[in-house]
């Protein structure tokens, strides 16, 4: 029954998130961000404490009004991700640079176009930039962290496998995948900024100890693709700017040396990204740093 309940309530959502005008979406989205906020002491102690980090080491005040004002636009911007990832399939394509603005996409579409490995955060909303590259012909291996329910993995999966030159796949099986989309020019799409299995390489992040995974940096090694860093951040309702940052790092050393030279490169750019919204980072929703658990202070 539980189950069912949930796949009716998907659906309704749904159906509400595509028909209601863009005002209306995002004006109940808000509101619905906004009692979040004020429900979840627990989450917004979490949020507090990670974007704490954040905003002092972008140097921006991390106490008092300041924090508080970031707490609860990031409760919105993430209620507000949810929305776009539901309406973001049935953007037409003859909008969506109205939509969407690539900065400097002239210099990176041939990057996008020789095959390359594309990384994001917890950011924004990359769900629209994919719609980009979908429209404009590349192909893209995009592999997706299994949930549980069940019912609400599939149901993202389906919203993610709209487009055919997305090809979107479990996280455990998409290394091969990866690897073959690569070697034939095309793209290997991955969010890394959080170690799920807690085995990455240690970096600094913000400057506190923490670890990211190495799969971008051995795929790129791998195939001698380069390492590229998008966020997707979002300026309005339905609106949104994306950018780019080549990651590089000597090489020359063992695998493993190089592995974690790039693995720390991928980190500062990031950083980069991260820093221009922190309000927009919704990964600071779960357990970042090692040394901060949930609900502590900064």
């Amino acid at each position: 029954m539980r189950r069912l309940g949930l796949r009716i309530g998907l659906r309704v959502g749904d159906a509400l998130a595509r028909a209601l005008p863009r005002p209306a979406a995002y004006a109940v989205t808000d509101l619905l961000g906004r009692a979040w906020h004020r429900l979840a002491p627990d989450r917004r102690a979490l949020v507090a404490a990670n974007l704490a980090r954040v905003l002092r080491a972008t140097g921006r005040p991390s106490t008092g009004p300041a924090l508080r004002r970031a707490v609860r636009q990031a409760f919105v911007a993430h209620a507000r991700y949810y929305l776009e990832m539901l309406r973001a399939p049935h953007y037409p394509d003859d909008r969506l640079a109205e939509i969407v603005q690539v900065e400097d996409w002239e210099r990176w579409q041939p990057v996008l176009r020789d095959g390359v490995v594309l990384v994001t955060g917890h950011l924004g909303n990359y769900e629209p930039f994919v719609h980009v590259l979908a429209a404009h012909g590349l192909r893209a291996v995009v592999p997706v962290e299994e949930i549980e329910p069940r019912e609400l993995f599939e149901f993202v999966l389906a919203r993610r496998t709209s487009s055919p030159a997305v090809t979107v796949l479990p996280l455990s099986k998409a290394v091969r995948p990866m690897l073959t989309a690569l070697r034939k020019g095309e793209i290997a799409a991955l969010i890394a900024d959080r170690d799920l299995v807690g085995d990455g390489q240690p970096v600094t992040l913000f400057g506190h100890p923490g670890t990211l995974p190495t799969g971008p940096a051995e795929l790129a090694l791998r195939t001698g693709r380069p390492l590229l860093v998008v966020a997707c951040l979002r300026i309005g309702p339905e609106r949104f700017r994306a950018r780019a940052w080549l990651v590089e790092a000597p090489r020359g050393g063992t695998r493993a040396a190089d592995v974690a030279a790039l693995t720390n490169a991928l980190a500062g750019a990031l950083e980069t990204a991260i820093g221009l919204a922190p309000e927009q980072w919704f990964a600071a929703f779960q357990s970042i740093w090692a040394d901060l658990p949930p609900g502590r202070a900064a």
